[in-house]
């Protein structure tokens, strides 16, 4: 299994999730109420979704993972001189993120998630990004894996994004083209980390994955079964990368967002150490299953705007829709996702 986590927005179906704040405090976070800026940082709501998503996700650990947080913020926010600054963001899935204000009046969020090996380097690529591209890392607490961000305001979504005037393809092309460029700059060769997480490797993905299909396929239906006998040949075929960066394994038009600094910002980076064509994969998956782009100008137009050989851009797309149908059962969702895969094997 890639991550306990789900996918993008982290579902394991493709579905986008936006998630309602929940003004309720657990108990672990009842203690604290707000008080003026000019004080110290106060506890702020933790949303209820996101606290029952750790509990069905994590079990026991997401349950200690909360219970040590109000301690957590505390040593944070007299470390790193902290002021409110409203409440949590919504719309994630386990990750903490808090508005607030340092000392001298400059905006930052505070994040903390529960750590695992797909969030683990994300201090590690911003360290590296170092504001090209992507909001900068402040500071970083490597005991808990917190992290201080610059805020990016206004902090729109590029899904979002809408040019005046246009019709609903023209917006997604601008969308796409805005979104790979961003991808394309973000990738570089990765400096030492110095103190920071190692980034995973694709080569160690692909071998999970590998792995992952072929046990699948020994309990799955024919035409199932056939879907991932491909994705371990895929996974043999995209072993030889090549030239390796900072890609990621996370890209979607909801991690970049509109900012001051510069027009768009990439925020929650997943980096793995990977090819340029890495970058398409799951960016390609998203947008084949969502439109309304689709097919081989999708391809095509991901491919370029990445800098990426085409082929290897289709391979990753494939083996990333492989591995959301070896997680989707049956049903619809499997249904979507198989019918994701033919659209990018037939571009």
């Amino acid at each position: 299994m890639e991550s306990r986590r789900p996918d993008n927005n982290r579902s394991h179906t493709p579905e986008t999730r936006e998630d309602r704040p929940d003004r309720t405090f657990p108990k672990a976070l009842a203690r604290e109420r707000a008080r003026p800026d000019t004080e110290a940082m106060p506890f702020a709501p933790f949303p209820e979704t996101l606290r029952q998503n750790l509990l069905d996700w994590y079990g026991d650990q997401g349950r200690h993972w909360l219970d040590t947080l109000p301690a957590t913020l505390t040593r944070l926010a007299e470390t790193w001189d902290l002021r409110t600054g409203g409440e949590p963001f919504t719309g994630g899935t386990t990750a903490y993120a808090l508005p607030l204000h340092r000392s001298d009046g400059t905006p930052a969020v505070l994040k903390l998630d529960l750590l695992d090996e797909e969030n683990r380097s994300e201090p590690t690529a911003l360290r590296a990004y170092d504001g090209d591209g992507a909001v900068r890392l402040l500071e970083y607490d490597p005991e808990s894996g917190a992290m201080l961000l610059e805020r990016a305001r206004p902090g729109t979504a590029l899904l979002e994004h809408a040019p005046p005037g246009a019709d609903e393809r023209t917006a997604a092309r601008e969308r796409l083209a805005i979104a790979c460029g961003i991808f394309r700059r973000l990738w570089r060769t990765p400096p030492p980390a110095e103190g920071h997480p190692a980034i995973p490797t694709a080569t160690d993905l692909l071998k999970g994955w590998s792995e992952r299909f072929d046990a699948a396929a020994a309990n799955a239906a024919p035409e199932i079964a056939k879907d991932l006998a491909l994705g371990v040949d895929l996974c043999a075929a995209l072993a030889d990368e090549g030239e390796i960066g900072i890609a990621n394994r996370d890209n979607h038009l909801s991690n970049v967002i509109a900012a001051e600094r510069e027009p768009w910002l990439l925020i929650d980076p997943k980096p793995v150490l990977a090819e340029r064509a890495f970058d398409g994969g799951y960016f390609l998956f998203k947008q084949q299953f969502h439109g309304p782009l689709g097919g081989t100008e999708l391809l095509r137009a991901v491919a370029e705007g990445l800098g990426a050989d085409r082929e290897r851009v289709r391979a990753w797309g494939m083996v990333r829709t492989i591995a959301q149908i070896a997680d989707a059962g049956t049903g619809p969702d499997l249904a979507a996702c198989t019918e994701v895969l033919r659209a990018i094997e037939g571009a």
